[in-house]
């Protein structure tokens, strides 16, 4: 039986974020504690008094509303009952009960998870190491996962499309929110490569809770989290928290002791967390553990090139590739580049097509051969 408008409903009974496995162990069927008396609720001795009035004052109305709005969107419903259910969030005594799903959370199954977090505003290059480190963990078959804001989580994720990977975005807001527009083309890329997750109920906004309780599913999903960039007070030191409380293992890049930009991810090396410098680093214990999982064989041996702030794009002598069985937009975007650089946006500009386009044939330009990374979020010719 499909118990799905029950998780919904005692989701919305319960809350975001709150602990319940107490309540699961004595009410493991949602349907069972939907129609149980007030007795028998009571009697359970597990309810706070403010849960035990939330149960009587949510509707399966609100559940149905939310399951039609699903329906009406193509947007899909993962609960505990669905075996694609992210296995590492089963553990949590917080468990999410219900996840809002755009694209396949399928492709967690049987993966190494690295999640990979830091600053909203990195410097050049912290964007690059987040870039090249997703990147490389996709290419040797892991998936990363991130929380989508702009700075080191977009990097990462962009990281992992550029090497045709895998990549999940777990949000702070319910999918159909206008959160975060100017990232609106690259959640799209997630979804049809990966997924885009949240356990906020469609169109539910973003408040300054949502996103703490947010940081417990990406390092739940993982096996393990990256810090890029943090200060002191940066957020992504609220999921390396989370992660030490669920037993994951923790990764940061050092940085500088000259400016307190690195200061939470040198405290996370000094408290514990291991001290690496590429996807390897990271991914040789789990090799051994899952040999099926990973090929590390697979990783490129580049460079980590990145462009500094005011530079001056460098010009080159290049010889252009004849180009044979693109499509239309491959072709358009691949004879705009010369000796110089170019932005996505400069493309954009240039030939009409949405960005959200522009990366998918960034993309494949580049897994065929034809453009690099060139620093920062610009390409060249290779």
């Amino acid at each position: 039986m499909n118990n799905t408008k029950y998780w919904v409903w005692l989701s919305l009974a319960l809350g975001t974020g709150t602990r319940n496995d107490e309540i699961l162990t004595a009410f493991p069927d949602p349907k069972k504690l939907y129609e149980a008396s007030e007795a028998d609720r009571m009697s359970a001795g597990i309810f706070t008094k403010r849960q035990f009035e939330k149960l009587g004052e949510t509707k399966m109305a609100d559940a149905e509303r939310i399951l039609a709005t699903c329906t009406k969107y193509g947007w899909q419903i993962v609960t505990p009952d669905d075996r694609i259910y992210p296995a590492g969030l089963r553990k949590l005594v917080d468990m999410p009960l219900a996840l809002y799903v755009d694209g396949d959370i399928s492709c967690l199954r049987g993966k190494v998870i690295i999640g990979v977090v830091g600053t909203r505003k990195p410097c050049h290059e912290s964007i690059a190491i987040a870039r090249k480190i997703s990147s490389d963990l996709a290419y040797a078959g892991a998936v990363v996962v991130s929380g989508g804001a702009l700075g080191i989580d977009s990097s990462a994720h962009e990281g992992a499309l550029i090497a045709g990977g895998k990549t999940v975005c777990v949000l702070g807001c319910g999918l159909g929110t206008d959160y975060l527009m100017e990232n609106e083309a690259l959640r799209r890329e997630i979804s049809r490569s990966g997924a885009v997750v949240t356990e906020y109920p469609p169109m539910k906004p973003a408040t300054r809770y949502t996103f703490p309780e947010r940081n417990r599913i990406i390092s739940g999903m993982s096996h393990g989290i990256l810090v890029v960039e943090a200060g002191e007070k940066s957020g992504s030191l609220i999921t390396a928290k989370r992660a030490a409380e669920q037993s994951r293992d923790i990764y940061a890049i050092p940085g500088s002791i000259l400016t307190t930009a690195y200061n939470g991810v040198n405290a996370l090396i000094r408290d514990g967390a291991k001290a690496v410098s590429g996807a390897r680093d990271i991914l040789a214990a789990y090799e051994v553990i899952y040999p099926e999982r990973l090929d590390l064989g697979n990783i490129p041996d580049t460079p980590i090139t990145v462009e500094k702030p005011g530079e001056k794009r460098k010009t080159r002598t290049v010889k252009k590739q004849s180009v044979q069985g693109l499509d239309p937009d491959c072709t358009a975007v691949y004879n705009l580049f010369g000796e110089e650089s170019l932005h996505p946006d400069e493309i954009c500009a240039a030939t009409g097509l949405p960005l959200s386009r522009v990366i998918s044939v960034l993309m494949q330009l580049q897994m065929d051969d034809y453009i690099e990374i060139d620093g920062g979020k610009n390409y060249r010719l290779k």
